[in-house]
């Protein structure tokens, strides 16, 4: 697929961010108040949004909501190359994923989960092709919309075990 210049494709992901970020609920953060989960993903199930919540280098937490695909028990993100989450998750692979509403606000208590980005091609593409067959019609609009403005990354979670988290 054909994309757009990058300085363009910048401008034009943060204009179409910057209603999307506003209409974010603001209790995306309560779902750090909740206990921590640890166990299978199997409460996800039925569900077409996660707050993923990743790691700042100093420790600090921050919630996004995400449309998610779940495949056994690993479950599959994409993200915008630009987009912090990726390079959050490579630096610390703790994570925490919680059912919410489209706009963030928690449904469920979080669980424990490592990720990583995906890098090889056979894991991508597989990735892919989870995401596509659990998403509805809207949001394969809103994929194909998005991809000529920029590169994806595909993040993998797996359940973690009982661990300190901050």
């Amino acid at each position: 697929m054909r994309r757009i210049p990058e300085a363009l494709s910048r401008r034009l992901l943060k204009a179409a961010k910057g209603p999307m970020n506003a209409s974010r609920s603001a209790q995306a953060v309560t779902v750090l108040d909740r206990p921590v989960q640890y166990g299978d993903f199997s409460s996800l199930d039925g569900h077409n949004h996660v707050l993923l919540v990743t790691y700042k280098r100093d420790g600090t937490p921050i919630p996004s909501p995400v449309w998610f695909a779940r495949d056994g028990e690993q479950v599959y993100v994409w993200t915008e190359v630009n987009a912090f989450k990726a390079k959050r998750i490579r630096n610390d692979p703790r994570a925490l994923l919680a059912v919410c509403s489209p706009l963030g606000v928690p449904e469920g208590d979080p669980i424990a989960a490592m990720g990583r980005v995906l890098v090889d091609e056979a894991e991508r593409k597989r990735a892919a092709k989870v995401i596509r067959s659990h998403w509805g019609l809207g949001r394969r609009i809103f994929e194909v919309m998005s991809r000529p403005l920029t590169e994806v990354h595909y993040l993998a979670f797996l359940p973690a075990g009982p661990q300190p988290l901050p």
